[in-house]
């Protein structure tokens, strides 16, 4: 049976809009310079709006999810302490194009100097494992891998006794080189082929270190319930001591920790796959169970189910757990590995006089250990979607290339390039860091319903039942063909104009609020038919 609806193979998808509404996130890495919101004398008003999330708006649920966002702090005492840190006056703050999950600040010094600050929203899970877990990755990865992050100046939880700041924040240096926004599109295919190297490197030295759990990085001083994070005999004898000072406690994962998600208690860690897969397809089943008597007022009814539903949908989830002994990889494609999952360009710093040569790699809040097999993907800079030759083939420009107009010429050329780079980087990870294209491999059968289930199973609250139950009806062969393709044919259709109008929660930049609003207003029918007729199939 085939499927005609592909998850995004993420925990933590983010459906594109295409079509209706558009927008790019792009800019939102927290060192990106941009006319922000400079503080020097701190009136109130001003200053609230450092608290505020202002980077956009939602199209339903909108005061819930600003106050997601919110977060009050001590802004002079947040000053005052980057000044000691320094040892020199913190004179001004820039509030920096924030992300979802943190308020990010850039502290100017006397002198020139430059502190920056991450403060986490309430959305991004409790802030005292956020941060431990954020600063102890960072140590780990500096020292111990050593792989090009950021240096922590100083951090501090909202517990601490000695934080005046009032909520959990770290202050880090601003890293070396250009951010690889700013000069991508002057790089030659060659640079950009050496930039590869750099990051399969990279890559190389995190799936090479074998971590003895799933879950996050602490230091051993602050977790109590925790494994070793590593066989310290696996490191040269001079990192040994360094990496004695980590343990894998619980995970910060975002589906495990952002929003609602923080009060489902069991966060691990865990020593095998099938003990993580389980306990994630539990976490679905009590959301789906709060989900059925805690609904926000104005969620639309288009995304809303029936009880029935509900318990359907339970029950699929309850039939995943049995058969996964079953369906699991094996071998080393399962032993936990620490990723990061979000490699953009505005995530990645390069040298300023060789762009070959990554100098940084910002953003590991919420980065967690997991089997490889989940974490292995292209990054995102080198991803593409275009429809990519997998293995010894290599991309080529169309057949009737030469019947093309120019502007459709130029088209395929780029699509060419973006392959030819994404071709690059499996290529040169097939030879410098085998084990990762090895998991990538186990996971590309698209005619192997198992390859898609592991991560549907993971959004199963957000994305309805119609999917898992498609892929279980798969597995287990109990039904015909001609079923579970009506299934994925009304799941397509209703899951792209959803995505279109509303995205993952409803999200859409301040200045396209209005004429998205409208757009949805005028489709929200549509959906809910949509949506009705799902049900009936179901």
């Amino acid at each position: 049976m085939g499927i005609l609806h592909r998850p995004f193979k993420t925990f933590n998808h983010f459906p594109n809009r295409q079509g209706i509404i558009k927008r790019s996130v792009l800019g939102q890495g927290i060192f990106r310079r941009f006319a922000g919101l400079t503080i020097t004398h701190e009136p109130n008003a001003t200053r609230n709006n450092l608290f505020c999330y202002t980077s956009g708006r939602w199209l339903y649920d909108e005061h819930s999810q600003l106050s997601r966002r919110y977060v009050e702090f001590n802004v002079q005492a947040l000053q005052a302490h980057a000044s000691r840190v320094l040892g020199t006056k913190c004179i001004g703050i820039t509030k920096l194009p924030e992300g979802l999950y943190n308020k990010a600040l850039s502290l100017e010094m006397e002198g020139g100097g430059e502190v920056l600050a991450r403060i986490p929203n309430p959305n991004a899970g409790h802030p005292e494992l956020v941060v431990s877990n954020e600063v102890a990755t960072l140590d780990f990865l500096r020292n111990v891998l050593d792989i090009p992050v950021p240096k922590v100046l100083a951090w501090s939880s909202p517990s601490s006794e000695s934080n005046p700041v009032g909520a959990a924040y770290i202050l880090m240096e601003r890293v070396n080189g250009r951010q690889l926004s700013e000069v991508w599109a002057t790089l030659s295919e060659k640079q950009r082929f050496g930039l590869v190297k750099s990051l399969v490197e990279i890559e190389r030295k995190l799936v090479n270190i074998f971590f003895t759990g799933i879950g996050s990085l602490y230091y051993k001083d602050a977790c109590p319930n925790s494994y070793d994070a590593v066989d310290k005999t696996q490191l040269p004898i001079l990192k040994q001591e360094a990496a004695s000072r980590f343990v894998i406690g619980q995970t910060t994962e975002r589906s495990f920790c952002a929003d609602e998600r923080q009060e489902q208690g069991v966060r691990g860690p865990w020593r095998t796959a099938e003990e993580y897969l389980t306990a994630v397809a539990r976490r679905e089943i009590s959301l789906i169970q709060k989900c059925a008597t805690h609904r926000p007022q104005d969620v639309p009814a288009a995304v809303r189910r029936t009880q029935g539903a509900i318990n359907n949908h339970i029950e699929l989830l309850k039939k995943f757990i049995t058969l996964l002994p079953y369906i699991l990889p094996t071998g080393e494609a399962t032993r936990p590995t620490l990723m990061h999952h979000d490699l953009h360009l505005d995530n990645i710093f390069v040298d300023s006089a060789d762009p070959t040569k990554i100098s940084s790699i910002i953003d590991w809040q919420a980065v967690y250990t997991a089997p490889l097999f989940l974490q292995a993907r292209f990054p995102s800079v080198f991803d593409c979607d275009d429809p990519y030759p997998w293995g010894a083939v290599q991309p080529e420009l169309p057949d009737d290339f030469d019947n093309l107009s120019p502007m459709e010429k130029e088209l395929a050329r780029k699509a060419h390039d973006r392959l030819r780079l994404k071709k690059f980087y499996e290529l040169a990870s097939r030879k410098f860091n085998p084990l990762l294209m090895k998991a990538m491999d186990a996971m590309q059968d698209d005619d192997d319903p198992t390859s898609y289930i592991f991560y549907l199973v993971g959004q199963s609250s957000s994305d309805g039942l119609v999917p898992l139950r498609e892929l279980l009806v798969q597995i287990y062969e109990k039904e015909g063909r001609r079923q579970g393709e009506e299934w994925a044919v009304a799941f397509n259709e209703y899951e792209n104009l959803r995505a279109q109008l509303l995205g993952k929660d409803g999200w859409v930049s301040n200045e396209e609020y209005d004429e998205a609003m409208q757009i949805y207003q005028s489709h929200k029918d549509d959906l809910e038919a949509l949506r009705r007729r799902l049900e009936q199939l179901s």
